[in-house]
């Protein structure tokens, strides 16, 4: 019986190992455009995230501090998660700077600044549906929806 399970153990895990290798990304520069891209992400979800929490609390789920917390934290598990695989640039001028400096490829650097523009839109996406429709806020008219609470946005915003 000992033997047979042995057995059955060892065809589940070559089963998972032929698994992994298919999921597995082969190409360096994918998994370092990637990891700039989940690192981006979660400084701006942490960061912004706390922003808008305060904002739609007038002040009573939060203050300064936890904007300056929420964006601390953020850029420490962004670079804590992109650091190993892509150096954890997490800016366009970061990967500029590289280039000029000749630390880092040029060929790179649209694909990272790419990479890094995509993580901040999908994180300003996830933080605008995550508050979307609370009563606190309310979204702006047509005519400022692209221009809002005094600034310019890419995407449309939210007034409070």
């Amino acid at each position: 019986m000992g033997t047979f399970m042995a057995t059955l153990a060892a065809l589940r895990l070559s089963g998972m190992d032929r698994l992994l290798k298919k999921c597995c990304i082969r190409s360096s520069l994918v998994k370092k455009c990637l990891a700039e891209c989940l690192g981006v992400f979660i400084i701006i979800v942490f960061g912004c995230g706390s922003v808008a929490q305060v904002v739609t609390s007038k002040d009573k789920a939060g203050q300064y501090l936890s904007i300056n917390l929420g964006f601390a934290l953020g850029t420490t598990f962004g670079i804590h998660v992109s650091r190993g695989v892509s150096g954890a640039h997490l800016n366009p001028a970061v990967t500029l700077s590289l280039c000029f400096l000749g630390r880092h490829p040029w060929f790179d650097l649209p694909f990272y600044a790419l990479s890094q523009l995509l993580g901040a839109f999908l994180a300003a996406a996830t933080v605008a549906l995550q508050y979307y429709g609370t009563e606190s806020i309310k979204t702006c008219s047509l005519p400022h929806y692209w221009y809002c609470c005094g600034q310019f946005r890419l995407v449309p915003c939210v007034c409070v």
